[in-house]
């Protein structure tokens, strides 16, 4: 009777699309179990055949797998038999591939070791719509591994983290020796550690603890980044505990945690009165998990249109503005019973969570309008009547310690609070036509905006040319682009990549926009005298080593910081030139001799950000015989492997706009005895870049068509930067190289 239920409840879940493919026998219990939960939802089907598999059940908010998926899949897989319902890629757990299929049954890897994967299980209409994608990344470039990665001795799961460590090592198919002997300086951090060992994979890189763990331990562990959007649970809980919600079933949630327990979590949710649940923690990165929770909270604010009547919540703290997360997520700010206050706290909230850097409040016809700066683009989040502008401006101005005399030119600052995440707001205020004022609002978030130098990707040439020049004992280093480029980021990045006790950092800045523990930090004060030339003469007292100038603005902070570089200690500033080469005959220009110049600079950088392109919708297109030209016009080689670029699309989560994140285009030149004798000269342009291009530099442009090529941007944004192409030599020599650009 027993088997006669299971083949009739196995006959009913084929038909309803839940289970199919070849199941393996069960035991009379299982049968049973089967045949008495005949009328079970999908998602009941999934979370009991996830239990009995002992499998982790995932039910995707995207259709896609990302790049770095495709990239690894690439690496690993080989074709294989096409009637076969094969395991799709949807993410990364390190080097390790998430894997996705509705049957636990399935035994079809495309040939890749099955070592090497982390499975979880879907529903149907998932695994559909990830078979979709596959076949139509493979339709445009099939895969080209013709041979299958054999695995020479087993896994020795349960051993020490170091030995899983060296047996990845071994069997992984890693392609740059530099990743392998970083790894293998790494698992010197984790000798004898035990497999159950947590604390000692946090010294691992990013990802890679979580594989090494999954593969000692076989225990789950999942990739933040890829978690599927929530609604069962309060933003503000999962941030205090640091969770987030990988599969929320009837009985059982699986929660992401970088702890194996989640008991304080667990005791807060039961002592709301909320249901109980079988909680199962799944190992994270905490920075993965925190990610995940921001970009809820942006979903969240850009799809709520409910209304909430809340007041203008202050601290006891001086210029802190905490903003409830969860009122101000239930506001609509179009309605008519919405208060200024509330509208202000939206539209803060909004432009926070959607990644944005600054905030534009201004009049615009008849309306009062704000605009965020999302990735480089302005983008307009909020319009209202005109009428209320000058009450939104009063209230920014009080958050700020303003006066509120609309003739004047202000700067101030003031933090806002959005659960435990804290942004420091700088607020400038410009007079306008007809009596009115423009408020803009400069987003500085300590947990995003302070950088480590390994977060930069940087290329080999380019973490050399900084390490050599970051090791001196003292000279200049300039970094140059306009406002917004991310100069700042930089040069915190550099500071922090020798910050130790052995240094001594001091930086004058104006305003100080990160406040970073171990360095000295100054902010100009023109009523006290203190400004960056006298400033910087002051600091000299203070036995510094490393000096940070905030800007060259004029001749005698210019001369001050070129002194400072030639008495023995190491000066990094930022300057505004279109390049890092005029970048010298503007500091000539500014009255620095030559040769001093040429004796004290070190380095001098230009930079660029340009939109990332998001790494769900990006779509590949053959590379034509025009970017061919023009690659081969910029003496850019095309890799031989490399034979399609990638395209914007749009997709929800990047707004439809085929962009997410941006990066950074760094144009880098170390100075050497040859250079410096030209500068010493005052020698053209022409000749100075000439000799730069035989060292090695790339233009802005050239970074850029390298990017193109890595799949990270496309051609339309790196179209802005084509004055940055080489100019003629002189005509008693042999001309230097043309690059040409797209126009």
């Amino acid at each position: 009777m027993i088997q006669e239920d299971w083949l009739e409840l196995k006959a009913a879940m084929e038909e309803r699309g839940l289970l199919a493919g070849e199941i393996p026998d069960f035991d009379a219990e299982v049968c049973e179990h089967l045949a008495k939960t005949n009328r079970i939802s999908a998602a009941e089907t999934l979370e009991w055949l996830a239990g009995v598999f002992k499998i982790l059940p995932f039910v995707p908010s995207r259709t896609s797998c990302t790049s770095r998926a495709e990239a690894i899949f690439r690496k690993l897989a080989m074709p294989c038999e096409k009637e076969q319902e094969k395991w799709m890629p949807l993410g990364t757990l390190g080097p390790l591939l998430i894997c996705a299929h509705y049957n636990p049954a399935a035994t079809s890897r495309w040939n890749i070791p099955e070592e090497f994967i982390v499975p979880v299980l879907v529903p149907r209409q998932a695994y559909d719509a990830y078979v979709k994608d596959i076949n139509e990344r493979l339709a445009f470039k099939p895969l080209d591994r013709t041979e299958a990665i054999v695995i020479r001795r087993p896994l020795p799961r349960g051993d020490t983290l170091e030995r899983v460590l060296a047996w990845l090592l071994d069997e992984y198919p890693f392609d740059d020796e530099n990743i392998r002997e970083k790894l293998e300086r790494e698992g010197a951090q984790i000798q004898a550690a035990a497999p159950t060992d947590t604390q000692a994979l946090r010294n691992l890189p990013r990802g890679l603890g979580l594989a090494i763990y999954y593969l000692a331990t076989g225990e789950p562990c999942f990739n933040a980044e890829c978690a599927p959007r929530q609604t069962m649970f309060p933003e503000t809980l999962l941030e205090k505990h640091t969770v987030y919600p990988l599969f929320c079933g009837t009985k059982v949630v699986h929660l992401l945690s970088r702890d194996k327990n989640s008991f304080a979590f667990e005791d807060e949710w039961l002592s709301s009165g909320n249901p109980a649940y079988d909680f199962r923690a799944v190992l994270a990165d905490r920075e993965a998990i925190v990610g995940a929770i921001n970009r809820e909270r942006s979903r969240s604010a850009a799809q709520t249109q409910a209304k909430v009547e809340t007041e203008l919540i202050h601290s006891d703290v001086a210029n802190l503005v905490e903003i409830d997360i969860q009122d101000v997520a239930r506001i609509n700010p179009s309605s008519i019973n919405t208060t200024p206050e509330q509208v202000i706290h939206w539209v803060l909230y909004r432009a926070i969570t959607g990644r944005a850097s600054d905030l534009h409040v201004e009049k615009y016809f008849n309306t009062a309008r704000f605009r965020a700066r999302i990735d480089g683009e302005l983008k307009v989040i909020h319009s209202c009547p005109e009428e209320q502008l000058p009450r939104f401006i009063s209230l920014i101005k009080n958050y700020s310690n303003m006066g509120q005399r609309r003739q004047d030119a202000q700067d101030a600052r003031f933090s806002l609070m959005l659960g435990n995440r804290r942004v420091d707001c700088r607020v400038s205020a410009i007079p306008c036509r007809r009596d009115l004022q423009k408020l803009t609002i400069r987003f500085l978030d300590k947990q995003d905006g302070i950088k480590k130098l390994s977060e930069l990707r940087l290329s080999p040439r380019q973490a050399a040319v900084i390490a050599e020049a970051m090791g001196r004992d003292q000279g200049l280093i300039l970094v140059t682009g306009p406002t917004g480029s991310g100069k700042t980021t930089t040069l915190y990045a550099l500071l922090n990549s020798i910050n130790s006790d052995n240094i001594n950092i001091h930086t004058i800045e104006d305003p100080i926009e990160y406040e970073i523990e171990g360095m000295n930090q100054t902010q100009t004060d023109p009523h006290n005298g203190i400004h960056f030339a006298e400033g910087l003469r002051r600091l000299l007292r203070a036995d510094p080593d490393v000096i940070l100038i905030g800007e060259c603005r004029d001749a005698e902070t210019a001369n001050a910081a070129v002194n400072a570089a030639l008495t023995g200690h190491l000066v990094l500033t930022t300057l505004h030139a279109n390049d890092c080469l005029r970048a010298v005959s503007r500091l000539i220009s500014m009255g620095i001799p030559p040769y001093l110049l040429a004796d004290a600079l070190a380095m001098s950088q230009a930079q660029r950000l340009v939109r990332r392109l998001c790494t769900y919708c990006r779509k590949p297109m053959l590379i034509t015989p025009e970017i061919r030209k023009i690659c081969q016009e910029n003496l850019i080689e095309i890799p031989p492997d490399v034979q399609s670029v990638n395209t914007k699309n749009g997709c929800p989560e990047c707004g439809e706009s085929g962009y997410s994140g941006r990066i950074a285009l760094m144009e880098m030149c170390p100075m050497d005895s040859e250079l410096s004798d030209l500068i010493a000269l005052n020698a053209p342009q022409s000749k100075m870049r000439r000799l730069a291009v035989q060292k090695g530099v790339l233009t802005l442009y050239q970074e850029g068509l390298k990017q193109v090529l890595a799949g990270e941007t496309s051609m339309e944004e790196i179209n802005c930067l084509s004055y940055t192409s080489l100019g003629g030599g002189d005509e008693e020599e042999e001309p230097a190289p043309q690059l040409k650009s797209v126009a």
